[in-house]
């Protein structure tokens, strides 16, 4: 079995859990930590599975995940899975 792969949080992925935390906290802080905890959970399965996702632009991946509307692009190197962005499925990345 391969070795496991380390995962990386880009300084723009990191923004983006923390804006759709906050945002979902307003409302609901139990929510917006069920939110997060899916995102972080679902990035670190790439750890084991980095071709999950379907291929990308400019050599990416995106990972839709199941329980809520959001994306998790990301890039692979020899030794990495890199968390380049999160978003809201429906937005841009």
């Amino acid at each position: 079995m391969p070795e496991k792969k380390q995962l990386e949080w880009s300084p723009r992925s990191q923004v983006n859990v923390e804006r759709i935390r906050a945002y979902i906290a307003a409302d609901n802080p139990k929510a917006a930590q069920d939110v997060v905890d899916e995102i972080v959970i679902s990035a670190a399965g790439l750890r084991d599975f980095p071709l999950l996702g379907k291929p990308w632009k400019r050599k990416s991946r995106k990972l839709v995940l199941t329980k809520f509307p959001f994306v998790l692009i990301y890039k692979l190197t020899p030794s990495k899975v890199v968390v380049l962005a999160v978003a809201h499925h429906r937005m841009k990345a």
